[in-house]
């Protein structure tokens, strides 16, 4: 995986409304910036530094839950990429996946911890275990 480095820089979590019937919860991932660096202790290597926004909001006026930060990439991809965000502003469809399958991961399992705290839902269904020949209900939590 060519993901070496990745922090949070600024993180907000608001809870505004109660919820009185059912919440719909969407995340979104923004890739906002791409700028070339290097890493490496002995030998330097040329990365991209990713910066994003991974956002997650509860309607209706529920709450939301923000993360900004930056992902460190490598990879044989480095040079295209730079290429043609600086052309494009677009992302090379394979490292826009990769780099997105990671932030899912990793900024989900941040927003479950911060989603607890603020008395949230979680912003993804857990499997639940039902009896066996007991009808499944809907467990989706609403407050």
């Amino acid at each position: 995986m060519p993901i070496v480095g990745f922090y949070i820089k600024d993180l907000a979590a608001h809870r505004r409304n109660l919820p009185k019937d059912k919440i719909d919860i969407n995340t979104s991932v923004n890739l906002l910036s791409i700028n070339e660096t290097s890493v490496g202790i002995k030998k330097k290597e040329k990365a991209l530094d990713i910066s994003f926004e991974f956002f997650t909001k509860y309607e209706p006026n529920v709450g939301e839950i923000r993360l900004e930060g930056h992902v460190m990439y490598i990879g044989e991809k480095v040079d295209d990429t730079l290429k043609l965000w600086r052309k494009e502003k677009k992302i090379l469809p394979e490292v826009d996946v990769e780099v997105k399958n990671f932030l899912f991961r990793k900024c989900m399992t941040i927003e479950i911890n911060l989603a607890e705290e603020m008395s949230l839902p979680p912003p993804l269904m857990f499997p639940t275990v039902v009896l066996k020949g007991k009808e499944e209900k809907d467990t989706r939590y609403i407050g």
